[in-house]
C-alpha cells in the first residue's frame, strides 16, 4: 500500500449509486488518506436542491458506497449539518476535500479548519464540466445576495462560456481584464474595463465571476482591493452543490422573515376589515386557506400569505356604503377599476398601499400596478341547485369568464395545458367582439339567478376560477357566522367551518407533502426579494 499523506479525510457530496463517474475522483481522494469518510445529503436536502427527491434514496446510496473497501463510512447529513459544514463525530479528520473555491465563505472555512490543524484540498476538474440536473453556478446566481451586480473577470473562452450559458438570464454589469488593450472595448455587448474599476464598488454589492482556468492570481488580485465575493467556473459539481447549500438556507431564512412581515400586514388588514364589518353588522366568512388556517392552525397556514373571505352579495353592497371608513393604509379594488377594456378577475379586494411585488413590467403596466401587492380577497356566494338548471347556471358562468379572458394579459395563460390553450383561444377570439361591461353584467345576473328561489338548496362561490364553480355548499354551511381565533384577530367563520373545509379540501386535517409546504404568490414561489416595501410609519 502506498504511503498516505493524511490519516482521515472527509468529503461532502451529492452523488447517486448508479453513476460510476463519481468513482474516479472519490478513489483519487482515498489514495491521499488512510481512511475516507463520505457525507451525503438526506432525502429532504436532496429534494430542495434538485426540486425532486423521487429518484434519490439516501439509505440505498449509503449501502452502495459502503461496498467499496476504501470508503470507511458514509454519513447521511441533514440540512443543519450541511449548512454548518459539520465534521463527522468520532473521526479525527485531518483533511477536508472541497469541490470549488466558493468565494468568501470558502476563505473563512479554510481559515477555520486550518486553525484546527485540518488541511483543505480541492478536487476540481481540469476544466468546466456540467452535469445534467446539477448547476452550482445557477444556484449561486439565483440565490446569492450579491448578484445585484455581476462582474466577469477575464474575457477569453471562459467569458464566452458564461455568456452562452448564463448571460441571458444573469447579464453582467461589465467585465474586467488585465490586458489594457481590451479596456474600453466591448465583447458580446459587455463593456470591458480595468480591474481597478471595482475599487469603486461596495464589496456587498457585486459578485465577481472568475472566467479563467488559472484563477488564483485573479482571486488574490481582487482581494488586494477589498473582500469581494467571487465564484470560479471550474468546480466539482457533486461537491460544490452542497458547499453552496447555505445559500438556500439563507434564502429560506430571509423568505421566512418576509413571510412573517406579510402575515403581520395581513393580520392588521383583516382586523381593519373585521372592525368595519362589525360596526355595521355586515356578515362575512373566512374562506379557502384562511378558514383552513383558522380551523387547523388557529391562524395562518405557515406557508400561506394572503387572506381569503367570502361574502353574500347583499352584504357586500352594504359594505360598499361604508368603504370611506377604511384606514388610509388600504384601498378598495373592485372589478370595474380598470375600465372597459381590461380584465383581471371578478373578485373585489382590499389592498395594502405600501408593498408591491416585482412582477413582469408589462404585466404591471397593463394592470396599473394595482394587483401586484398584498390583498384581502372577497369572493361572492350565490344560491344554486344541484340539478340540470344549476349545472346550466354554472356552465354559463364558466363560458362568460372564458370570454372575458379576451381582455386579460397573456401572462395569465402561461401554464394552461394544450387542451385549455385551444379552448381559451376559441373563447378569446369570440370574447374580443363582445363588450366587457356586458359580459360582467351578464355574469352577475346569472350568478344571482337562484338567490330568491326558496328551493335552491346550495350556495356556490360564483366569482372564482372555473374549477371552483363546482364546489357546492349546503345552505346550512352559511346559515350564520361565528367567531374563531385567527392569530391576533377574532375573525368570522362559517357556523359549519369544519364542513366547509371538508368540501373544499377533503381530509383537511392531513398536511400536504413537505415539499408542497412552500409559500407562493399566485403561481410564483415566494422569495425574499419578491416584495418591495415602501415608506409606512405604522409598520
Amino acid at each position: 500500500m502506498p504511503d498516505r499523506k493524511y490519516d482521515c479525510g472527509y468529503i461532502m457530496a451529492y452523488i447517486q449509486d448508479n453513476d460510476f463517474r463519481n468513482y474516479g475522483w472519490l478513489k483519487e481522494a482515498s489514495l491521499q488518506c488512510k481512511k475516507l469518510v463520505l457525507g451525503i445529503p438526506d432525502n429532504e436536502v436532496a429534494g430542495s436542491i434538485t426540486g425532486c427527491a423521487a429518484s434519490y434514496d439516501a439509505a440505498r446510496i449509503k449501502e452502495y458506497w459502503l461496498n467499496f473497501k476504501w470508503i470507511e463510512d458514509v454519513i447521511i447529513l441533514d440540512a443543519n449539518q450541511i449548512y454548518q459544514h459539520s465534521l463527522p463525530i468520532g473521526y479525527a479528520i485531518d483533511v477536508c476535500f472541497f469541490g470549488s473555491d466558493y468565494g468568501m465563505r470558502y476563505r473563512h472555512d479554510v481559515e477555520t479548519l486550518s486553525s484546527q490543524g485540518i488541511q483543505c484540498v480541492a478536487l476540481c476538474q481540469e476544466g468546466i464540466k456540467r452535469i445534467e440536473g446539477i448547476d452550482t453556478l445557477d444556484l449561486v446566481l439565483s440565490h446569492s445576495p450579491n448578484t445585484g451586480k455581476i462582474v466577469l473577470f477575464g474575457t477569453g473562452k471562459y467569458f464566452d462560456y458564461y455568456m452562452r450559458n448564463y448571460g441571458k438570464e444573469y447579464p453582467p454589469a461589465y467585465a474586467i481584464d488585465n490586458n489594457h488593450d481590451k479596456w474600453n472595448t466591448t465583447k458580446g455587448g459587455v463593456k470591458i474595463l480595468s480591474p481597478e474599476i471595482i475599487k469603486t464598488e461596495k464589496a456587498d454589492d457585486i459578485l465577481v465571476i472568475i472566467c479563467s482556468k488559472n484563477c488564483q492570481d485573479m482571486i488574490d488580485q481582487i482581494h488586494s482591493y477589498d473582500e469581494y465575493d467571487y465564484r470560479t467556473l471550474i468546480r466539482n459539481e457533486e461537491m460544490s452543490i452542497l458547499e453552496e447549500y447555505p445559500l438556500l438556507q439563507l434564502e429560506a431564512d430571509a423568505t421566512h422573515r418576509i413571510l412573517e412581515k406579510i402575515h403581520e400586514i395581513n393580520y392588521d388588514m383583516l382586523e381593519e376589515f373585521d372592525s368595519l364589518c362589525r360596526r355595521h353588522n355586515i356578515e362575512y366568512f373566512l374562506n379557502y386557506g384562511s378558514v383552513l388556517g383558522a380551523v387547523r392552525h388557529k391562524g395562518f397556514i405557515p406557508w400561506d400569505n394572503d387572506i381569503d373571505t367570502v361574502i353574500k352579495r347583499d352584504e357586500y353592497e352594504k359594505l360598499m356604503q361604508y368603504r370611506n371608513e377604511i384606514s388610509e393604509l388600504y384601498f378598495w379594488l373592485d372589478s370595474d377599476c380598470l375600465g372597459k377594456k381590461k380584465y383581471f378577475d371578478c373578485v373585489p379586494r382590499l389592498g395594502y398601499r405600501f408593498a408591491h411585488v416585482k412582477e413582469d413590467e408589462d404585466f404591471c403596466n397593463y394592470y396599473n400596478n394595482l394587483y401586484s401587492g398584498i390583498h384581502l380577497d372577497m369572493f361572492f356566494i350565490d344560491k344554486t341547485r344541484d340539478n340540470l338548471w344549476g349545472r346550466l347556471q354554472r356552465f354559463e358562468l364558466a363560458v362568460l369568464y372564458g370570454l372575458m379572458n379576451a381582455y386579460r394579459h397573456p401572462k395569465f395563460f402561461d401554464d394552461y395545458d394544450k387542451k385549455m390553450q385551444r379552448r381559451n383561444k376559441i373563447l378569446c377570439s369570440i370574447g374580443r367582439y363582445i363588450s366587457l361591461p356586458w359580459l360582467k353584467r351578464r355574469a352577475d345576473k346569472i350568478a344571482r339567478r337562484f338567490n330568491d328561489d326558496p328551493k335552491a338548496e346550495y350556495y356556490f362561490i360564483s366569482n372564482d376560477a372555473l374549477h371552483k364553480l363546482t364546489l357546492l355548499f349546503p345552505k346550512e354551511v352559511f346559515d350564520h357566522a361565528v367567531d374563531m381565533p385567527f392569530g391576533k384577530v377574532n375573525a368570522k367563520v362559517s357556523c359549519n367551518a369544519e364542513k366547509m373545509c371538508r368540501i373544499i379540501f377533503g381530509d383537511y386535517m392531513q398536511l400536504p407533502p413537505k415539499e408542497q409546504r412552500v409559500p407562493h404568490f399566485g403561481r410564483r414561489l415566494l422569495r425574499a426579494d419578491l416584495f418591495e416595501f415602501s415608506e409606512n410609519t405604522e409598520h
